[in-house]
């Protein structure tokens, strides 16, 4: 139930405000994606492996766009020590496809679309360095673009994030019942803690959080205020999940780092509402922390009754 909530936020007048500002937000925030097929011999690579390798070849080859994407945006989320960094990309696991596989899905934002051949040319300097300890070589197979529905396209195009919100508006009502899974390990803190049962309020204050920071800052001090009463009105299911964490090497830490996430699902059983173009959003900068992992990834699908 609703307790004590803005007047404005109960009014469809209200609501198309919060809607339409998202929408504001999405449309300043330029994606480029790549889908990227590999061979990798018989080397189990994972996105933190193939981050490692990029990225050590990414500075090597251009300092100032590794620079860029690694350290390419300032985080209003101030943790004691001040503003984090915020990258402008995802490097995931791709999609499970049978003509596809394996691959990775590289995104670039903002001003890192700007940087995508160099972005493809330390990968293709990454493949000779090789993975894992003995540095096995790899090969790039092809590349492809990714389109706002999330289908493969013949290469790669800067699209806007509205785009991909009007692509689920298409295929989904506000009213329209929707799943979202996390698949792979979703973290959330609060207060240095993971949130080992995520409310469907909490998952939306975190992407927003990460796509105001995308879109430069540029919205009303009080929507996320809105934006959370909006969340606590609509009706969700239990999270159903568990407990997931990632153990990776850090070479620029030379230890081994841990990672505690979960993965699960809710369900939104009459819809999204007006936070429809921020889902929409989040399934491509991701949520929580651990992005540039491919962690935090959000699928949505439509319910179907029983």
């Amino acid at each position: 139930m609703c307790n004590a909530i803005p007047e404005s936020i109960l009014t469809i007048a209200g609501l198309d405000i919060v809607e339409e500002e998202i929408l504001t937000l999405t449309d300043r925030v330029r994606v480029r994606a790549h889908r990227i097929l590999l061979d990798t011999g018989c080397v189990q690579a994972t996105a933190p492996m193939l981050r490692g390798v990029w990225g050590r070849a990414l500075r090597a080859l251009d300092p100032m766009v590794y620079a860029t994407l690694f350290e390419g945006h300032d985080d209003d989320t101030k943790h004691g020590s001040g503003r984090r960094k915020m990258p402008l990309y995802v490097l995931r696991p791709a999609p499970p496809d049978p003509l596809f596989a394996p691959a990775v899905d590289l995104l670039l934002f903002g001003k890192g679309c700007d940087h995508a051949t160099v972005a493809l040319n330390a990968l293709t300097a990454a493949s000779v360095a090789g993975l894992g300890a003995r540095r096995k070589p790899f090969r790039i197979d092809r590349i492809c673009g990714i389109s706002p529905d999330g289908q493969t396209a013949s290469g790669p195009k800067t699209w806007y994030l509205r785009s991909a919100a009007e692509c689920l508006a298409s295929a989904a009502t506000r009213g329209d019942a929707l799943r979202l899974e996390f698949e792979g390990p979703l973290r959330i803190l609060r207060k240095g803690k993971l949130l080992q049962a995520p409310s469907f309020a909490d998952i939306a204050v975190t992407g927003l959080r990460r796509l105001i920071a995308l879109a430069s800052n540029g919205c009303a001090a009080d929507l996320p205020a809105r934006v959370l009463e909006a969340a606590r009105c609509l009706s969700a299911s239990q999270w159903q999940g568990r407990r997931q964490d990632l153990v990776r090497w850090s070479g620029q830490q030379n230890s081994r780092v841990e990672m505690w996430g979960v993965t699960g699902r809710l369900v939104l059983p009459d819809g999204v509402g007006p936070l429809r173009p921020l889902l929409a959003a989040c399934q491509w900068i991701h949520i929580g922390k651990g992005t540039v992992f491919g962690l935090g990834k959000l699928d949505l699908a439509l319910e179907r009754p029983a």
